[in-house]
């Protein structure tokens, strides 16, 4: 078990996880009743990262494998952001380190 994982981070109080990119498309491919739309939906968005990378938009296409993003409904002040991962729990341990890193430094500075 990591250090993370014990240490609560009270400032950042309500926190939002949802999926992004490819977990959202597939997500939204598997919840859609209309199996012929969401085959088609499903060919178009996952075109979107070779159209990108023609382009030369490597950022577009490393986020579009971020997976989940967790993001706290209020931003405290020197949390910059959001937590990335492939699975929820991952997204809130890395948004954790993330807040502890920013608003660690920023109390050691008082």
């Amino acid at each position: 078990m990591n250090d993370l994982d014990t240490i609560p981070v009270a400032n950042l109080g309500k926190i939002d996880i949802y999926a992004v990119g490819l977990l959202h498309d597939l997500a939204q491919f598997i919840h859609t009743p209309d199996r012929r739309h969401a085959r088609s939906m499903l060919w178009y968005r996952l075109h979107y990262p070779f159209k990108q990378a023609r382009a030369g938009k490597w950022r577009a296409v490393r986020q579009w494998f971020n997976g989940y993003l967790a993001e706290p409904s209020e931003w405290p002040e020197g949390l910059t952001r959001c937590g990335t991962g492939w699975t929820r729990g991952r997204a809130y341990r890395d948004l954790q380190r993330r807040a502890l890193a920013a608003l660690g430094s920023e109390a050691d500075r008082d």
